[in-house]
Parts: C-alpha cells; sequence; structure tokens
C-alpha cells in the first residue's frame, strides 16, 4: 500500500485508514481481527478509532473499538508497525460532552489503556467544542505532545475559520497544532444548506484553508454506507441535488472503463487528488474489504479525473 506525508510532519502513513466504528459491537472480536488482518496483509498501517466508538449502535455503550483494537494488538504484537489515530469529544458512559481540558487529559489515559500502549500516535478532537476556549482545548492537547503520550493532534468536524483561529492561537502560544482534518466527505456534493450537525462537511473553505497550510485533509463516510454500489440503500437526501445524477452517470460510467466497482472509483479519486485527499474507510465483512483495498489498484487518467471532477460543473460549481 502505497504511504504519503502526513501535513508536514515528516511521518507517511497508509493512502487508506482504516475506520472500526463497528469493530467490537457489530462486528465481533473475531470478525474485527479478520478484517484487521486483511488491511495489514494489503500493506495498510493507518488505524482509525475512538474513545466513544461505538455508542451509536444498540449493541454499544462507548469504548469497545478501543477494547478490541488492544486485544489485536496484544495478540499479534504489531504496535510498532502502526499508526494510530483515536479522538475526543463525544460524551458516552459517564464521561461529558466536550473538550475541556480534564476530559481530554483523562480520556487520553483511558484510551492508552484500552489500546495497551504507551502512545497515542493522533489524537483528534472529535468534534468542535464552542463552550470550551479554544485556548484551553489546544494547552492540553499540547500538553500531551510534550509529555510524550501523543505524537499530533488533528481536528475534526471542525469549520476553516476555527482552524484558523486555533492555529493563530498555537502560534502566538509556541504550541503544537491541529496536524490534519478528519472530515465529512464523499464524491457526490451535498445540497447547498445541509445540515450534518454536528458532523462538518469537505468545503471549498476548508480545501483552501487546508492546502494552503499543507494540512492533510482525511474524509470519513466516503462510501455513504454502500448507496454507491447497493440498491437497497438509496443516495441520502441531503445528496440529493441537481447535478446528483450527472455525477452518478460518470462515476458508474469510469467505473465500467476500468472494470472496477464505484466505490473503487471514489476511493482512486480522492487519492488521485493534489494534494492528495486520504480516505477513512471500512467494510462490514470480507468481500467489502476485498472490493474497497482493489481501490488501492485502480489507476485514473487525467482525462477520466477531469471529467469526475466537473460532472455537474455547470449546476454546482463547487470542486472538492
Amino acid at each position: 500500500m502505497k504511504k504519503i506525508q502526513l501535513s508536514q510532519t515528516g511521518v507517511e502513513v497508509s493512502c487508506l485508514s482504516l475506520g472500526t466504528l463497528r469493530f467490537g459491537t457489530r462486528n465481533t472480536y473475531e470478525e474485527s481481527a479478520q478484517l484487521i488482518d486483511m488491511y495489514i496483509e494489503a500493506g495498510g498501517r493507518f488505524i482509525d478509532t475512538a474513545n466513544s466508538y461505538d455508542r451509536w449502535c444498540d449493541e454499544g455503550k462507548g469504548g469497545e473499538s478501543e477494547v478490541t483494537i488492544g486485544r489485536w494488538l496484544r495478540e499479534r504484537g504489531l504496535r510498532d508497525r502502526l499508526f494510530i489515530a483515536t479522538k475526543v469529544g463525544f460524551g458516552y458512559q459517564d464521561v461529558p460532552d466536550g473538550l475541556a481540558a480534564s476530559t481530554i487529559i483523562s480520556e487520553c489515559e483511558h484510551s492508552l489503556r484500552k489500546l495497551g500502549t504507551d502512545r497515542i500516535d493522533l489524537f483528534y478532537a472529535h468534534k468542535d467544542d464552542n463552550n470550551t476556549p479554544l485556548e484551553e482545548t489546544l494547552s492540553a492537547f499540547n500538553k500531551l505532545v510534550t509529555d510524550g503520550k501523543i505524537r499530533f493532534f488533528g481536528a475534526s468536524n471542525y469549520l476553516a475559520w476555527r482552524l484558523a483561529d486555533a492555529d493563530a492561537i498555537a502560534a502566538k502560544n509556541g504550541w503544537a497544532s491541529f496536524t490534519c482534518v478528519e472530515q465529512r466527505c464523499t464524491y457526490l456534493r451535498p445540497n447547498p444548506g445541509a445540515d450534518f450537525s454536528p458532523q462538518q462537511i469537505v468545503e471549498r473553505n476548508l480545501t483552501s484553508y487546508c492546502d494552503a497550510r499543507g494540512k492533510t485533509i482525511l474524509p470519513y463516510t466516503p462510501l455513504l454506507r454502500g448507496a454507491y454500489v447497493r440498491s437497497d440503500r438509496p443516495i441520502p437526501s441531503p445528496y440529493r441535488g441537481p447535478d446528483t445524477d450527472a455525477r452518478i452517470s460518470v462515476l458508474h460510467e469510469v467505473a465500467r472503463e476500468l472494470g472496477a466497482t464505484a466505490n473503487q472509483v471514489v476511493l482512486a479519486w480522492m487519492m488521485h487528488r493534489q494534494p492528495p485527499l486520504l480516505p477513512v474507510f471500512s467494510a462490514r465483512n470480507p468481500e467489502q474489504m476485498k472490493e474497497n483495498l482493489g481501490a488501492l489498484d485502480i489507476v485514473l487518467s487525467a482525462e477520466q479525473m477531469e471529467r469526475l471532477d466537473r460532472a455537474g460543473s455547470c449546476l454546482n460549481d463547487e470542486p472538492v
């Protein structure tokens, strides 16, 4: 699996990051371990989780994903070969919502214990917290870097102007700042005004800012949970806009030309962008994992990228 530099860290990470939201809840430990093994066998080394995964499903309370990954790490003994990201910010069980310094520090310790490791490679603010001063949040993350508990920290579900404010505060105080941004993004464009709150989308202001500052963007939910390839899973209504049909048509046209699936083309399109997007993908079973990893073999020509980028632009001229 190809590696790319994460922002300006000097550290290279896998071009596909494995999302583990369902691991330990909707996927049993055995199923989760099989999927991680397949990812590792394909050369992947970048695992993405969160302290609250998966409190959103009926079977989950939060924390199950980190526990599952921790068990897998103990059994495989591969910790030093991996780049592990986790997050803090959403409340779960008795952990409060938000990014108060006390929550960031204590949840870092809890994540270290659940994962069975002495450091976290990338620790995200899982969502913005307007009720806590940015200075407090950034100071806590910076302390964790200084203490060697985390290597880098990133932002998820932030607006561009909040990232700019955070960078200014960090520079003023001589602190580390948000290294990268994990944000909702897919090939289809959301309708103007679509509200995904508390999630935030990748949009023009964000890409302009991150590209200018050398911050890698990591799209989550890139495959809309199967909507591109499953007839029983319709395109979500926030993505049903005036240019949807045009973009779907070109997507499937390019997929036919390459003998690929629409999912594979979506992931390849992200990885072919300059600077590249780094998708956080997942899979429910081995068949889905094999399909999604097949995106690594897709080579899009400049002409195909142009068609994919410009599809529907006359109706909504806002490329990623």
